[in-house]
């Protein structure tokens, strides 16, 4: 488990796979106090996604206390 948030071109990602092997895929990578779990870019769900921004969340205190509910994130990164 890596602290870090990895951005990645999927076009070039794609080329490497194929056997590019100079295509530069990974972008940026960008450090992040705590491990990454949930993640969200913007409208990543749809055909419009611009990913100018990525929401991370970060359940930690998962199996620390009795379940009387849903886990929400404790720790959250806005990274654009």
């Amino acid at each position: 488990i890596d602290s870090q948030v990895v951005k990645w071109h999927v076009d070039a990602a794609i080329k490497f796979h194929k056997g590019d092997k100079t295509a530069k895929y990974v972008v940026d990578r960008i450090d992040v106090q705590y491990q990454p779990g949930h993640v969200n870019a913007s409208q990543s769900e749809t055909i419009a996604a611009d990913g100018k921004f990525l929401a991370v969340g970060c359940k930690f205190s998962k199996d620390r206390f009795l379940p009387a509910g849903p886990l929400h994130p404790e720790n959250a990164q806005l990274i654009d």
